[in-house]
């Protein structure tokens, strides 16, 4: 077993996409804790908060797009030789649609604050130049489909991990083995 996996194999993934995936979903975990938790119940630090959300977002656009990139050029680890097609199907439809979304959600985030007239002020450092004018009817829309993503999004991630489990735990086919980290199935 080599530990220094860079690329994924037919049977594992390599230790990139296990960082990348990883990584983009502990900034989405704490992108709703920003949202849903701390900003209602601290409305003294709100903006610091909201400044977080924002700039994190822009972030996993970012890793949203090399992830997307890197799944493309990859090799894709092959699914378990029990697996029914049906299943295989789905998890295929659920990880494009979450590839989908890493990039969506940002993009719809950043165009709701141009259209409200603000900037994302990225960790303090700089703004980002709004990209539209303002416009309440644009920022209105922008703020619900930013809001229904969201709600999309922890509706697949929860297909996602009850599939993991399901795999873990009943079928016991080491396919979430395949993406922790430190561990190989090589």
């Amino acid at each position: 077993m080599e530990f220094f996996v860079l690329r994924n194999t037919l049977k594992s993934f390599g230790n990139i996409t296990k960082l990348l995936h990883w990584l983009i979903f502990v900034l989405i975990s704490f992108q709703f804790y920003w949202v849903w938790v701390s900003v209602p119940n601290n409305p003294t630090t709100q903006t610091f908060y909201i400044m977080l959300h924002k700039s994190t977002g822009m972030i996993v656009l970012l890793l949203g797009l090399f992830f997307t990139i890197w799944h493309i050029i990859n090799t894709k680890p092959l699914p378990p030789k029990r697996q029914p097609h049906w299943q295989h199907l789905t998890a295929k439809i659920v990880h494009l649609l979450l590839f989908i979304l890493l990039i969506a959600m940002p993009i719809v985030g950043y165009l709701l604050v141009c259209a409200n007239g603000r900037t994302v002020n990225f960790f303090g450092w700089f703004n980002l130049p709004s990209v539209i004018p303002k416009n309440k009817y644009i920022g209105d829309i922008m703020f619900s489909l930013h809001q229904k993503l969201g709600y999309f999004i922890l509706i697949l991630v929860g297909i996602h991990f009850l599939a993991a489990l399901y795999h873990q735990c009943i079928v016991n086919d080491n396919v979430l083995k395949r993406m922790l980290p430190f561990s190989s199935e090589d």
